[in-house]
This record gives C-alpha cells, structure tokens and sequence, in this order.
C-alpha cells in the first residue's frame, strides 16, 4: 500500500498527457496513420572500445552516475568503491577527467551526479599513453553536450519511493550560434537510504562477537555547470568552465555488538558537508592545414570535506542493566584537498600515421586534520590516541608519445609514458616528515587485424600503476565500535601492474577477450587483530597476485530491431600471495531496450554474479532485476519514464573474511528496491550542429581523495 499514491500520480500523469494529446491531434485534424521507428543502437563495439547508449535508458532515468555503472556489460564492483571491468581493474573518469576519489567518497560523488546528465558510457579496455597510467581499463563517463542551434533546453522532474521518499529536478540551458556556444544547468536530487550491515566476527579464545549497524542517511545533492566555447578564429577556439557539487548528508545510526557476557549499543549523529568546485579552461589550435594540432588544458579541482559525529556508546549486561555511564565521544574531521594541472597535447600526421605527444604536471596537497574528543566529567578533552593532523603532497609530472598507423588491414599502436612523482607525508601531530619520488616507464602496444568488415583480432599489453588513495597514507583511527576501528597505512606503496589480452570482435555484435594481468605490491584491504578483541580494517602491499579473465559480450537488433539485447558474460580466476585463497567467479548481465507502439519503450536489465574468492573475501552469490518503461507526449518533446530498480530487493553483499587471524562473516544490504517515475521535457531549436570535442587536463589524479 505504500506506492498506492505514486500509482494514482502515474496514472493521472499519463491520463492527462494522452488526453492532450488527443485534443490537440483532433484541433488540428491530423488523424494520420503512426510509424514505429526502432531504437537506436544501445551499444556500439569495437577492439579495445565499447561505447554503452545511456541517455534514452529508462532505467537509469531519475537515478544517478552510481547505478548507471550497474548497466554496463562486463563492469563488477569488488567493495570499498573499486571497480573491474572484465576482470581489470579500472579507473573511473567523468570527460575524461578522473575524480581521484576512491571509496565512499567515489561513491558519494557519483551518486550525486544525477543520471539525467550522462549520454554514455566508454568502456576502454586498452586505453592508450595518452591516458594516464593509472588503470588496466577505463571507465570514461561521458555527459550531455548540447549540439543544437539557438536557444534550448531540457527540464527533468522527478519522485520516488523506497522505504523512504525521494525526488528530483532539474534545469540546462545552451544557447549556440556559429562561433560560441554557452551552456549552464543545475539539478538538485534529495534522497533518504538505508544500510542494514551486519557481523560476526571470531575471536581466538572462542568467543562469538555479533555486530548490527543500521543507518539511515538523508542526501540533498546540488550539482551545477556553467561555460562558455567559442571560435577565437578560423583556426583557433577556446572556452572556460566551471561545475561542482554541493553535497549535505546527515545520518543517525545505531550499532550493537554482543558476545557473551556483555552488550554495547553505539549512537552515532553525523553530518557531512562536502563543496566541490571544479575548472577547466582550455585552448586549441590547428597549427596547418595538414592536420598539426596543439591543445593546452589547466584544470583546477578542490575537494572540501566538512565532517561532523557524535557517538554515545553504552555498555550493558546480559540482563539489559546499564554498567556504567555512557561514553561520549565526538569527531571533527575537515578535509581540503587541492589539484592543480596543466596538460599540453600535440598530434600531427605522421608517415602515413598519427604520432600524439604531450606533457602534464599534475600539483596535489590534501589536508586532514582529524579531532577526536571524549566526555570527561562535564568537559570535553582531545583524545590523543585517535586526533591526528596529516598533510599531504604529490606531484607528478608525466610526458607521452604515442604513433598509430593502418597499413592494410593492419592497425598498429604503440606508446611510452614516462611519470616522475615525489610524494611527502607530514604527521603534524607527531611532528614527522616522509619523503619518497619514484621514475616509471609505462609501455603500451595493440596490433588489430582485420580479416574483413566483419572480423577483427586484437592483441594488447599495457603497464600500469595502482596508486593508493590519498586517505590511506593517513594513519587516523575510525571509530565504528569498541570492537572495530579503520585505520590508514603511511608505508603503502603503489602497485604495479602488466596487462596482456587477445580479442576478437564480429561485426557489431561480439566481443570476446581472453586476457591475463599480473600485479606486484598489491594493494589490499586487510584485517588485523589489535589488543583484546579490537579489530582494526586496513591496507597493507601483498607481495603479488594474478588474475585471468575470459569475457564474452554480445549485442543484437531483434525482431526489426524493436527488441536490442545486449548480454555479457565474464569468467575470471584470481590468486594472492600470502593469502593462499584462489579461486574462480562469473559475472553476468543481459540489458534489453523494446520499441513498443503507442510511443512507449521498454527496458529490462539481470545482473547475476557467483561466488568468488578475491583477497581477504569469500562473496557469496546475488543478482538483481530492473525493469522501465516510457512514453513519448507533447508531440514527442516530452516523455514519462516509470521504472523499478531491484524488483525482488535481492541485491546485497554476503561475504566472509579471512585475513591473518581474523575470521568473520558479513552481510551488508544497502537499500537498493526503489520505483521512480520521472518527466523530462526538451523545447527549443532543435536544429543540430557538431559538438566541440575537447577533454579536460585532470584525468587521474581526483580519485584518489576520500577513502
């Protein structure tokens, strides 16, 4: 009964719409026969890219950046925000530009990039020296640029309901002529979650310690951008942007751990305020007619973190009777985290090829200064085993070359990198100073043959680095319980990594990879036993691990293309050194998009994935079912989109763990059952002119801040 009055909105929503509809055909006396026109291709495949439609998906409608990583074939998120895409482990850009957040913070800042702005994913498998070295793969997360002439628009309105209420709205506006185009938009999305997670963990004498968290978070997310790009003359263009979000969450949750003789409840209060404005100013010119261009991009991102927790803990026995007076504790963790680049990229025709080269300095300070305090009495007092101030500064300055030429039916690329970067850790608090730099040499080489139109063979390696989020290099303590503390790893070092992988693609409709990656100084998160039964979530470097991968993507046009199914299917076998736990996983997904008469379009997505032992964790089995449907009104200008994302509210993490003593079990639900219904409507010129291709100079560097 708790969606009867979403169903009667619906309901209404529809019933006017079409009833407009039908008055304004009968006015006008255009009583002509309709035409079912297919859908537009959903994905587009070729060796090393895969390009994923996400703009006309009615599942993702109302929703955000964060479930639209879901719609995509091959991509699987292992826990703590790190992504794979069949079986490589990746890094996820937004334009071409790379948050550098990593874990919660990643994934509080894709959800608050509302799904309305995405036009499509690009799945890149072999990502070439131009990019960054970070990553085996890339997930490059492209946004709406508007391509018509005039001034336009589109407004988006939104509701939903889960266990809880949520909506959203939003506004972009673009006026181009022939020389300039001036955009802006602003979408706001307020949304309330909860998490159920739950915990047993073992102790060496025996002992049984069960832990439930339920929380429940409040987020109201303000995303904005604004820019302008225009022609400074027949061979040069520029332009300047400026976007950012404005994100505030408040969240009360209450944990209860329990063994034996003894009870404890935790009461934690907590807001977060987080400010991230972002530019980029860019400039390029065409230097000859011959095809010699010259591109220069300066970005600046600021991630500025204002946190804020209260927690009451008390202690009780077996019988429910209070021990003792409630232990207060309070922390105020802000955060200010800086980067600065300036990137120069040139290309020019080359013997019969296109040779790219450029160079970038990328200048990162992140500062965290972590206050923790405790109830003494009447005052509150610093508790100096938890209070921590860290700074932290990165530079990095990287210079490419990169040639690829087609000689028949031959596609040759091949490409250097070179990264110099120093690193400096500062404990302010414990007056300490570490410094480290380090010089690295990135290959990278594919050969595609193409036996015809309809076959291509590819082989690729790639070298690459992992580094470590910026939060982990801190040594800050968080607290979750008396039983259960977080905590960073100053001495983590990056891990390197070598890709090798043989494709095979038909037409546009199958992908094959059979690929093999290796890995040394392993980032991992691990579990260690601290004092009494205090267990403590960190990172350490594994000496090695090795992952082998075979995927298989298909992509059809059915029943005159009214039906498009896309269905992927990954296998990957997976080895740790020193945790002796190998092990064999699948993951599998089939996205179906219909064109329905009556202006209505369906969509219906499955993701299943097995167990799998990957690290510390043994994961147990889950899927996920998602449904959607649309109707074009108002002459097509307008469209309702209904959908219901996890229909049978099956989507959870159930895993155990393993990890030098410490033995648990865990199953994490996050609430993921939500029905949304959404109207988005465009006016304006619809006349269309070619979009300027530009990417901006940050590409790496932001994810690694939060954790």
């Amino acid at each position: 009964m708790k969606y009867k009055a979403l169903y009667v909105i619906i309901i209404t929503l529809y019933y006017q719409a079409t009833k407009a509809q039908q008055a304004d055909t009968l006015r006008r006396h255009d009583l002509q026969a309709f035409t079912v026109n297919a859908a537009a291709p959903v994905v587009t495949m070729k060796t090393g890219k895969i390009s994923l439609n996400i703009a006309d998906s009615k599942i993702a409608a109302g929703g955000d950046a964060l479930q639209v990583l879901t719609l995509a074939p091959g991509v699987v998120e292992r826990g703590n925000g790190q992504y794979e895409l069949y079986g490589k482990k990746v890094t996820v850009l937004v334009d071409g530009k790379d948050s550098r957040l990593s874990g919660d913070a990643l994934k509080g800042w894709l959800s608050a990039m509302p799904a309305g702005s995405i036009e499509r994913l690009e799945l890149i498998t072999n990502p070439s020296a131009r990019y960054d070295a970070a990553g085996a793969a890339v997930i490059n997360i492209i946004t709406v640029k508007n391509k018509r002439y005039g001034l336009n628009g589109v407004l988006t309105a939104g509701t939903g309901m889960g266990r809880y209420g949520r909506y959203n709205g939003g506004l972009a506006l673009n006026y181009r002529n022939e020389k300039m185009n001036v955009y802006g938009s602003y979408d706001y999305l307020y949304n309330k979650q909860y998490y159920d997670l739950c915990s047993d963990r073992y102790a060496d004498n025996k002992t049984t310690i069960a832990q439930n968290s339920y929380e429940t978070r409040v987020r109201y997310n303000h995303s904005f951008k604004g820019g302008i790009d225009f022609d400074v003359n027949k061979r040069s263009s520029a332009g300047i942007m400026f976007k950012g979000l404005l994100i505030y969450r408040d969240r009360v949750m209450d944990t209860r751990s329990e063994k034996e003789d003894a009870l404890s409840v935790v009461a934690t209060t907590g807001h977060l305020r987080v400010l991230n404005p972002a530019v980029n100013a860019w400039y390029k010119i065409n230097l000859d007619t011959a095809g010699k261009q010259l591109t220069v991009n300066a970005d600046y991102f600021n991630y500025n973190k204002a946190w804020k927790d209260d927690y009451t803990t008390t202690y009780f026995q077996t019988n429910n009777r209070t021990l003792q007076n409630p232990w207060l504790l309070r922390d105020n963790s802000p955060s200010d985290n800086t980067i600065q680049s300036l990137a120069l990229d040139y290309s020019q025709p080359l013997q019969k090829g296109k040779l790219e080269a450029g160079v970038k300095t990328t200048a990162t300070l992140t500062d965290n200064n972590v206050l923790w305090e405790q109830q003494t009495g009447k005052t509150w007092q610093i508790d100096s085993g938890k209070t921590n101030h860290f700074i932290y500064r990165e530079n990095i300055h990287a210079g490419y070359l990169d040639y690829q030429r087609t000689i028949r039916q031959w596609e040759l690329r091949a490409g250097l990198r070179a990264e110099y970067a120093t690193m400096q850790g500062e404990s302010v608090t414990m007056r300490q100073i570490s410094k480290r730099s380090q010089f690295n040499i990135f290959p990278s080489f594919s050969l595609v043959y193409g036996q015809s139109g309809n076959h291509q063979y590819g082989f690729a390696y790639r070298k690459n680095i992992e580094r470590f989020s910026f939060s982990i290099v801190n040594p800050f303590l968080t607290y979750v319980s008396q039983y259960f503390y977080y905590q960073g790893n100053p001495d983590i070092r990056p891990s390197i990594g070598h890709t090798f992988e043989l494709s095979y693609t038909y037409r546009n409709e199958l992908f094959a990879t059979l690929s093999y990656q290796h890995y040394t100084q392993v980032l991992t998160d691990v579990y260690r036993k601290d004092t009494g039964n205090v267990v403590i979530s960190t990172f350490a470097n594994l000496k090695g691990a090795a992952t082998a991968s075979a995927s298989l993507s298909w992509s059809k046009g059915l029943l005159g293309n009214k039906w498009q199914t896309t269905t992927a299917a990954t296998l990957t076998y997976t080895s740790y050194a020193e945790l002796n736990n190998a092990g064999a996983g699948v993951y599998a997904s089939s996205a179906n998009t219909f064109t329905l008469p009556g202006g209505f379009a369906g969509e219906l997505s499955a993701n299943w994935y097995s167990p799998v032992r990957w690290a510390t964790y043994r994961m147990k089995a889950r899927y996920t079912v998602n449904a959607g449907i649309s109707k074009s009104i108002l002459h097509k200008a307008g469209r309702l989109t209904f959908n219901v994302t996890d229909i049978f509210n099956t989507f959870n993490a159930a895993y155990d763990v393993a990890s030098f003593g410490v033995i648990a079990t865990h199953v994490d639900k996050i609430e993921s059952h939500f029905i949304k219904l959404v109207f988005s409507y465009k006016f304006g010129n619809q006349q269309v002119k070619a979009a300027v291709n530009r990417k901006t100079g940050i590409e790496k560097e932001l994810r690694r801040i939060g954790g």
